[in-house]
């Protein structure tokens, strides 16, 4: 016949009871806690890139992207301040081409023999002008919205390990309201930009693929423009 369990001995296997559920409780919810860790984004996954609004009103910001450089000799980089300067000119270019003559309804009137070299800059304001820069349009009232993708860089060595050009690739979608009645001035940019040191090493743009497609504020039908200068190529 089996004993009757005294109390005290009833008091301790009650103890281990709890202390047993407790234990079990303290797992469950460590558990929960990994999954919800987890599941809020736990992984090593690097998130996207997203594009990002730079400008309202007359304010640049562009935003830098991934930069990367190869060499035919010795291996080169594109520092961080030679990645600052080509998006002060980047920003020079998206004020005077776009921004200005945009806001005013007028030619642009910037300077922009800071951005490109001689024989650049001559085409850009003759045969190329109708592409690089946004003049002869709608002007835009209110906020002038701008949205970039990250500008990528990419830098070329030659063989003696000198950086000698560097690549910029540009997205740009800008949005405006006209003094024309119907849809916002629609303006998607695409353009990738070389730069080289000129003679006294300040980098300037010497050569341009560019496309642009404009559209709204009254334009009949959406136009594409592109155009390319292989300058570059011969360097």
């Amino acid at each position: 016949m089996d004993e009757v369990p005294s109390r005290t001995e009833l008091r301790q296997q009650t103890r281990r009871r709890v202390r047993v559920i407790g234990i079990a409780v303290v797992v469950v919810l460590l558990i929960a806690g990994a999954v919800a860790v987890f599941a809020a984004g736990g992984s090593h996954e690097t998130p996207k890139s997203s594009p990002s609004t730079v400008a309202r009103g007359n304010n640049i910001d562009l935003p830098l992207g991934p930069v990367s450089a190869d060499s035919a000799g010795a291996a080169v980089t594109v520092t961080p301040d030679q990645s600052q300067q080509v998006l002060a000119l980047l920003n020079i270019y998206i004020k005077g081409a776009t921004v200005e003559p945009l806001r005013s309804g007028k030619p642009t009137t910037a300077d922009l023999s800071t951005v490109f070299d001689p024989g650049t800059l001559a085409r850009i304001t003759t045969a190329d002008r109708s592409v690089m820069l946004d003049e002869g349009l709608p002007k835009v009232i209110g906020d002038l919205d701008i949205v970039a993708q990250p500008i990528t860089l990419v830098g070329l060595g030659d063989q003696s390990g000198n950086l000698t050009l560097i690549t910029a690739s540009v997205i740009l979608d800008m949005k405006g309201q006209t003094t024309v009645k119907g849809g916002p001035l629609h303006i998607v940019r695409n353009a990738d930009l070389v730069l080289a040191p000129d003679a006294s090493g300040a980098w300037k743009v010497t050569a341009y693929n560019v496309s642009v497609t404009r559209g709204g504020a009254g334009l009949d039908t959406p136009t594409t423009t592109a155009t390319s200068t292989t300058k570059a190529a011969t360097r």
